[in-house]
C-alpha cells in the first residue's frame, strides 16, 4: 500500500480538513495551521470550530477588535501568533477588492512577508490551499525520515535540516500533484503509527523501505532530542488596585509591547526583575513557578494601590477591569496563576 492509499483509508475527520474539503478557503487552512502550532489536535479541535464560528472568514477577522481574538483563542498559549495572524488578515484584506477578492500571496515568499509567517507555516499553506510541491517538516516528519534512512542523531540537530528538506522533496516527486495530502500523511503517519518509543511497524505503508525496519534499529533511530538548557528567571508581578465604590475594586491591566521579555502583545498585569522592591505598602499575595519556553520562571505576586506607585500608572495607561470581571480579561497561564493567587488573599492592600 503506498503512503497516500494508506492516507485515504486512514486520515483522521478533522474539522480544518472538512472545511478546505467543502469550502476551498485558505483562510480556514491559514487559521488551523497557525493554532496548531506548539499546541495539541484535541485541545485545537474545539478552539478551531470557536474561532470560526466568530471569525468565519478573513474580513471577519480582519475587522475583528484585539478584545474579541484575546477572547476567542484564550486558554490556547503562544498568543503572539494571534496577534500577528490578525495583523497580516488585516493586510490581505486591505488590498483586496470587490471585484478580484481576497488577493492571496502567490509563492512562499510572498506568504513569508507576512507577520508570523514562518518556513513551516508557509509550507503548509502553500501545499494544502495553492498545491505548491512544498515540504512540511516538522517532529513529527522528523522522526518518519530519521527511521527511513536509518539516522541514528538527534533528530534537532540543525545540520539535518538542509537534508530533511531534500528527502522529504524525493518522496514527494511522485505525488507532486497533490502535495498537501503527502504532507498530511508523513505527518499523520509519524503521529499515529511511527511514534516515538513504540512504532506500530506492522501499520506502516513505508515498512518495505524503511532502513530502521531492515536492521531492527527502530530504537535508535532517531537518537534522544538535544534537550535545550533551561533559564532561571525571577519576575515580580504588580496587580495595581483602587477603590472604586464602597466595598468595591478595580484592577490594572497593561499592553505589553515588543519591549517585553515574556508575552509580548497580550494584556495582563505589569511585571519587572524579580530583584525589583515593590512599594511598602503594598500586600504579597505569594508567588508560584511557571515555565515559558526555555525559560523557568519564579513569580512573586504583589497588590498594590495605585496612590502608592503613581508613576507605573502614569507610564502604562492601564485598562481598569472591575475585579469581578477579570479572570475572564486573562488569557495567558501566568497572568492567571497570579491572580488566582491574588483572589486567595484580601484584595485590598493594607494601607
Amino acid at each position: 500500500m503506498s503512503l497516500l492509499a494508506w492516507y485515504d483509508r486512514n486520515q483522521r475527520e478533522l474539522p480544518w480538513r472538512s472545511d478546505w474539503a467543502s469550502l476551498k478557503d485558505p483562510y480556514r487552512v491559514w487559521v488551523s495551521e497557525v493554532m496548531l502550532q506548539q499546541t495539541l489536535i484535541p485541545v485545537v479541535i474545539p478552539a478551531y470550530q470557536k474561532f470560526v464560528t466568530k471569525f468565519p472568514d478573513l474580513h471577519a477577522l480582519a475587522a475583528a477588535e484585539p478584545a474579541d481574538l484575546r477572547e476567542a483563542v484564550k486558554g490556547l498559549g503562544y498568543y503572539r501568533r494571534f496577534g500577528h495572524l490578525h495583523q497580516a488578515a488585516r493586510i490581505l484584506a486591505a488590498q483586496s477588492t470587490p471585484d478580484e477578492g481576497i488577493k492571496w500571496p502567490k509563492s512562499r515568499e510572498e506568504w513569508r512577508k507576512l507577520p508570523g509567517i514562518g518556513e513551516y507555516t508557509s509550507a503548509a499553506i502553500g501545499s494544502i490551499a495553492f498545491d505548491w510541491p512544498l515540504p512540511v517538516i516538522d517532529g513529527n516528519v522528523e522522526r518518519v525520515l530519521c527511521r527511513l534512512n536509518d539516522i541514528r542523531k538527534p533528530p534537532n540537530l540543525p545540520e539535518l535540516k538542509p537534508r530533511y528538506r531534500e528527502l522529504a522533496a524525493g518522496m514527494m516527486a511522485p505525488w507532486k500533484d497533490r502535495p498537501g495530502d503527502f504532507n498530511q500523511a508523513v505527518m499523520e503517519l509519524g503521529q499515529r503509527v511511527c511514534t516515538p518509543s513504540k512504532p506500530d511497524c506492522n501499520s506502516c505503508p513505508l515498512r518495505a523501505g524503511c532502513l530502521a525496519f531492515q536492521k531492527n534499529s527502530q530504537h535508535l533511530a532517531p537518537a534522544p532530542k538535544l534537550r535545550p538548557e533551561f533559564e532561571n528567571v525571577r519576575l515580580a508581578l504588580m496587580v495595581p488596585v483602587r477603590r472604586r465604590r464602597e466595598g468595591e475594586f478595580e484592577v490594572a491591566l497593561v499592553a505589553r509591547g515588543q519591549d517585553h521579555k515574556f508575552l509580548k502583545e497580550s494584556r495582563g498585569f505589569w511585571y519587572t526583575d524579580g530583584s525589583f522592591t515593590p512599594p511598602a505598602k503594598s500586600e504579597n499575595a505569594g508567588s508560584f513557578n511557571h515555565n515559558i519556553t526555555r525559560h523557568k520562571i519564579h513569580a512573586s505576586v504583589h497588590v498594590i494601590d495605585t496612590k502608592t506607585f503613581p508613576a507605573l500608572m502614569a507610564k502604562e495607561n492601564p485598562d481598569w477591569i472591575p475585579a469581578g470581571e477579570v479572570e475572564k480579561e486573562l488569557i495567558a497561564s501566568l497572568d492567571l496563576k497570579a491572580w488566582r493567587l491574588v483572589k486567595r488573599h484580601s484584595l485590598a492592600p493594607t494601607l
